[in-house]
């Protein structure tokens, strides 16, 4: 897993490597970030990348079967911190649906 990109939020652990393949595929959709920017406080996030992060870039969500289908946001929360920061009110997102996202988990819910 050296060469790849992963998210980890509480015990839930997703190959962002392999969920950027998957949405390369996928329609991209716009949404309205602002409902989120109160996570941005539980992420660890590297304040130089942050200005520097490219916003035409899609976010990536995937869909939790354990939590009846709600969305969690598993690649882009730099580009989420600056929106906060520009005042951006919509976002380019890609949405990997439940099997989809348990194809790209790593750990986290059955498959611990």
């Amino acid at each position: 897993m050296r060469d790849r990109e992963v998210f980890q939020f509480l015990a839930y652990r997703w190959d962002v490597t392999a969920a950027q393949q998957i949405a390369a595929e996928l329609p991209v959709y716009r949404f309205n970030p602002q409902p989120w920017f109160g996570w941005l406080g539980a992420i660890g996030l590297d304040e130089d990348h942050v200005p520097t992060v490219d916003l035409e870039r899609p976010l990536i969500m995937v869909r939790l079967r354990e939590a009846d289908g709600a969305a969690m946001l598993i690649d882009g929360w730099h580009r989420l911190a600056r929106a906060q920061r520009e005042g951006i009110t919509e976002l380019p997102v890609v949405v990997l649906n439940e099997d989809q996202e348990y194809q790209v988990r790593i750990f986290g819910g059955d498959k611990q």
